[in-house]
Formats: structure tokens, sequence, C-alpha cells
């Protein structure tokens, strides 16, 4: 009848989303953040963003946006990448959580 939506591709496509922002925002805006950036860009290139590395590399890079101050349509951006972001870690937590959920529940079953 009605299909699920396919969870790894949703967050997938989330991070990647992510990242695209990120990449809009002006240079100095991830000054010193870049080391997490492509960390994270390999992640979503490789379809690993259900881990912990994901998540930690874009909190890192989330505390460090969140220091600054913007002004007019950079705000916008800067706003706009926070959140997709923020959406990102908290999806692949999610997924992580379920998909451990159903690895134990699978397990009691075949017991």
């Amino acid at each position: 009848m009605f299909q699920q939506p396919n969870r790894i591709d949703d967050v997938n496509t989330m991070a990647r989303e992510a990242i695209d922002a990120l990449y809009a925002l002006p240079v100095d805006a991830l000054r010193g953040a870049e080391f997490d950036r492509d960390i994270c860009e390999r992640l979503v290139v490789k379809g690993d963003v259900f881990g912990a590395d994901f998540r930690e590399a874009g909190a890192e890079i989330l505390r460090l946006l969140a220091r600054i101050e913007p002004e007019g349509r950079f705000a916008r951006d800067l706003d706009s990448a926070m959140r997709r972001l923020r959406d990102a870690i908290n999806a692949s937590y999610s997924a992580a959580v379920a998909f451990g959920a159903e690895r134990a529940t699978s397990t009691q079953r075949a017991a």
C-alpha cells in the first residue's frame, strides 16, 4: 500500500544539503572548522553519516558558527546552514538509535 521512505537516503540527503549550505557561506565563516567540514564531507560522500564521527565533527562546526554575529543576508545563510547541519546531526542520531533497536530486536527473536 504505502511505502515507508528510505531513512538512509533521507539522512544522507539531509547531510549532503548541510555540506552544500556550509560551502555557500563565506570562506571566513568556516575558518578554523575546515578540518571538521572535510571530515563531514568525506563521510557524506561515503554515505557513512550514521556514526559518531559525523555527529562530533558537525557539532564542532556548529559550536564555531554559533560564535559568529552575522548581519544582513549572511545572517540568513548562516541560520540556514546551522539549521541544516543540526537537522542532519539529529537525523543521524535518530536513525542510529533506530538501527540499534532493530538489531537488538532481531537478536532477541533469533535467540
